[in-house]
């Protein structure tokens, strides 16, 4: 068995073992554990998938062609978990009882708003349209002229029109569906808390963890490059490594800018949803812990030009980051359905290893359209190397 088909099993195993997983825990009665786990996957997993697309329309948006074609096809590549995301969302109605508090216990002055079939139709519906924007995003992505546009680096020209078009269009979507998307599936948990900034902060979480993805497979299909390819594969790792800096600011900065109004409002109806995730055990050590890993380790790790340009130091910086954003999304949702314990055992485990191995197998066709070395900038004749 090669290399890819040794990577296929495992993925093929690993979502073998997460349904395995995901029915015993339904069949020993641990459903509650099983839905929240399996919400956090979901918004994490999707959120890389969506956040990468997003990704590639900012760098039409920018006219970015620092890495050729190839940063368009890596930041693409896993478009492929969107379809099964969306199919996926709909597995939520079976546990609605246990994520929505409000579906068994509704609150008369939101009822209009909460209620099952408006927030499962508004949501679907989002994500429909995010799904197919972006399969037709990819696809127009690949065409032949604007992969032309894509390696020639010489001439300041714009993308072809109908890629300008689009990619505005994904990333106005992307803010609006996606603010909609944390209103309901995270803040809509703890219904009586609202923060007009949550939505922003949530996808802008999506939008960093997709560029640290991009920034570990660069690292994992960039290996082993020949001296002549050497130099521009640290050049393009210097590149990413820059975004995952940049973005990891803006990120903090959302969490700050709404932390500060609650805590000088001290307003029990917006302080009793962060109070716990910061200032309480066993909750408050997780809520650092995501702080540290997201924010603190890559300000202080990249910010010289050398750790961005060193493979081990960035692919560490990433592989924790992504750790860390996961940990973010679990101290968002499970807290909310288990406030006074941390679930986390064996049922989160399975799980967790399902959706890995099913973001991995969407994910495998389209890393095979990325050349290699994966960000190789374009040769100064207009070629990708």
């Amino acid at each position: 068995m090669n290399g890819s088909g040794r990577t296929t099993a495992l993925f093929v195993a690993a979502v073998i073992i997460g349904i395995a997983g995901f029915v015993l825990a339904i069949a020993f009665g641990s459903a509650p554990r099983v839905w929240e786990v399996f919400l956090v996957n979901l918004l994490f997993w999707m959120g890389i998938a969506q956040g990468g697309v997003v990704v590639s329309a900012s760098f039409y948006l920018t006219n970015a062609r620092w890495g050729g074609v190839g940063q368009y096809r890596l930041a693409e590549a896993f478009v492929g978990f969107l379809p099964l995301s969306f199919l996926l969302f709909w597995a939520l109605y079976a546990g609605r009882h246990q994520i929505f508090v409000w579906v068994d216990h509704p609150l008369p002055e939101k009822a209009d708003w909460l209620n099952v079939p408006f927030l499962f139709a508004r949501d679907g519906a989002g994500l429909l349209i995010m799904t197919l924007l972006s399969l037709w995003f990819v696809r127009l992505s690949r065409r032949e002229d604007v992969q032309r546009w894509a390696v020639s680096s010489g001439d300041i020209g714009d993308p072809p029109r109908a890629m300008r078009r689009l990619a505005v269009v994904m990333a106005l979507c992307f803010a609006g569906i996606y603010t909609l998307i944390a209103f309901d599936l995270v803040m809509s948990l703890a219904p009586r808390w609202h923060s007009t900034l949550f939505g922003a902060y949530f996808f802008a979480g999506a939008y960093w963890s997709a560029l640290v993805m991009i920034g570990l497979v660069t690292i994992s299909i960039g290996r082993g490059a020949g001296a002549e390819m050497e130099h521009r594969y640290r050049d393009a790792l210097h590149d990413i490594g820059k975004l995952i800096f940049a973005c990891s600011v803006f990120w903090v900065y959302l969490l700050f800018a709404q932390y500060i109004v609650i805590w000088y409002g001290d307003i029990p109806a917006e302080t009793f949803f962060v109070v716990p995730r910061v200032q309480h055990l066993p909750w408050g050590a997780l809520g650092w812990s995501a702080l540290i890993l997201i924010w603190a380790l890559p300000f202080c790790v990249l910010m010289g030009k050398r750790p961005k340009r060193t493979p081990g130091i960035l692919g560490t910086v990433a592989v924790l980051g992504l750790i860390g954003m996961w940990v973010e999304r679990y101290v968002l949702v499970v807290p909310s359905l288990s406030p006074r314990h941390v679930p986390f055992g064996w049922i989160e485990v399975l799980i967790t290893l399902g959706f890995i191995g099913a973001f991995g197998l969407t994910s495998l066709p389209g890393l095979r359209t990325v050349p290699t070395p994966a960000m190789a900038r374009p040769a100064d004749h207009g070629g990708v190397g």
